[in-house]
């Protein structure tokens, strides 16, 4: 995907001017991300991304650069952001936030291995175990309240669904669930594999204060599945990691599928809204079908074969 805002060489000059990276030797966008346009910039020391964030407030930006500057605080490996010149982690270009994170050297990989899901696992722990910023007390966005179907659409199949898996959903949330940082959208496309950290997570965009098991739910729908079908066997090394540093506990371990099912559906909730109705695209418009199907996959597991 093009970026939403297309730079060229007077103007990346003209925006890394404020930061304190020397001269930019050349650039290129990036594809990704649904709000932000993305430039990769190179100086003659470093790399960096330069993120201008189309849809989102100052205010949301801000608490964003405040929130990986908190990560890198209490040690947590994530996209480190700079500051200006002027000691400020946002600027703005024509009335539109901008980030510039350091680049992470490393590799997408689509289709893991089990002993790379299991650090992965573990780096999920470490995250959980950061505390949660004050300002993102009791704050997440795509929470079962988001899973609505517009009324336009309120007699497409996809509506009954919906209700039908808002109410399983609802009957499998309870006491003994623990909350805390999470980051809500660990898919592959997230994950950046480096040869000497390891597996380091980044696009924090979505982050909140929620049940941790939705970031596992997440993660085993956005990091187990080949071909659109849930591996158990990838599910297995990506929780065994996650527990080798932070043990769940019963109630936790018997929520796990039913927060899978709860990520999955979410998903095809937004993927519905997103391609049907905000930026309706006939080659997208049935994405939502591919989470839809893991979501009634994950269901149709037995309870006591989904997590050993």
């Amino acid at each position: 995907m093009p970026p939403y805002t297309e730079l060229d060489e007077k103007q990346i000059d003209e925006i890394t001017a404020v930061f304190d990276i020397g001269r930019v030797t050349q650039f290129k966008a990036l594809e990704g991300g649904s709000q932000n346009s993305n430039y990769r910039i190179d100086t003659d020391a470093k790399a960096y991304v330069l993120t201008l964030c189309e849809g989102r407030s100052k205010e949301t930006v801000r608490e964003l650069a405040d929130l990986l500057t908190h990560l890198e605080a209490h040690g947590f490996k994530s996209s480190r952001v700079l500051a200006t010149s002027r000691g400020d982690y946002l600027s703005l270009y024509r009335g539109k936030p901008i980030l510039l994170k350091e680049f992470l050297h490393g590799d997408i990989i689509e289709n893991l291995r089990e002993e790379t899901l299991f650090e992965i696992g573990a780096t999920m722990a470490a995250l959980h175990a950061v505390p949660v910023p004050e300002y993102m007390q009791n704050q997440f966005l795509y929470g079962m309240e988001t899973m609505t179907v517009a009324d336009s659409f309120a007699d497409h199949p996809f509506a009954e669904w919906v209700a039908g898996t808002k109410k399983y959903i609802g009957g499998n949330i309870c006491e003994g669930l623990r909350k805390g940082l999470i980051h809500a959208d660990i898919f592959f496309n997230n994950v950046v594999i480096t040869e000497n950290a390891g597996p380091v997570i980044m696009d924090f965009e979505d982050a909140g204060h929620y049940y941790l098991n939705f970031d596992l739910g997440m993660a085993i729908v956005g990091l187990c599945c080949d071909a659109g079908t849930i591996n158990r066997s990838k599910v297995n090394a990506l929780v065994s990691g996650y527990q080798s540093i932070s043990p769940l506990n019963q109630i936790e371990v018997a929520k796990l599928k039913p927060f899978a099912v709860y990520a999955a559906s979410v998903t095809a909730c937004w993927r519905f809204g997103q391609f049907r109705i905000t930026q309706p695209d006939e080659t997208k418009q049935d994405r939502y079908l591919e989470m839809k199907q893991i979501a009634d996959e994950l269901r149709a597991i037995p309870d006591a074969d989904f997590f050993p």
